[in-house]
């Protein structure tokens, strides 16, 4: 089986965690997104610093939620993006946080299924309306924090 006949992720089971996995390059902007990700959900946080671990860590947990920075070393976040869809999994919540805004990067990332995109410098409102978004899209209000 090559990495592209990776089976897409089976829903959540009731006793596993939800998990998030945040990816970004720049560690004073995954602690600032993981300290506001704490305030709105209980879930696992798992961090990566570069697209290839990103991707391998995305295959290995199958999280919940995916948030992406666009700019980062070994594959960036498009890449990572695509790769998931490839492996088949067109249903994972991907979200793309980065400074990066441009019409065409934005369209791209819509068209490969993207569930937001948040633009830095954002505020705790934007983190937590990308939470709501999951939540709309599955059902799962467990995510949120009570």
């Amino acid at each position: 089986m090559t990495s592209h006949d990776t089976p897409p992720a089976p829903a959540r089971a009731a006793d596993r965690p939800r998990r998030i996995l945040v990816a970004d390059d720049v560690g004073d902007s995954r602690v600032l997104l993981v300290r506001l990700l704490r305030q709105f959900t209980a879930a696992e946080i798992h961090e990566a610093r570069d697209g290839s671990r990103a991707l391998e860590q995305f295959r290995r947990l199958r999280p919940d939620i995916t948030l992406l920075d666009v700019d980062m070393p070994e594959r960036d976040g498009m890449s990572v993006l695509n790769e998931i869809r490839r492996d088949g999994d067109t249903e994972a919540f991907v979200a793309m946080v980065t400074a990066r805004s441009e019409a065409d990067l934005v369209h791209d990332a819509v068209a490969q299924g993207v569930g937001s995109f948040v633009v830095k410098p954002y505020s705790a409102r934007r983190v937590l309306d990308m939470l709501q978004r999951y939540v709309a899209k599955t059902g799962d209000t467990g995510m949120l924090a009570r």
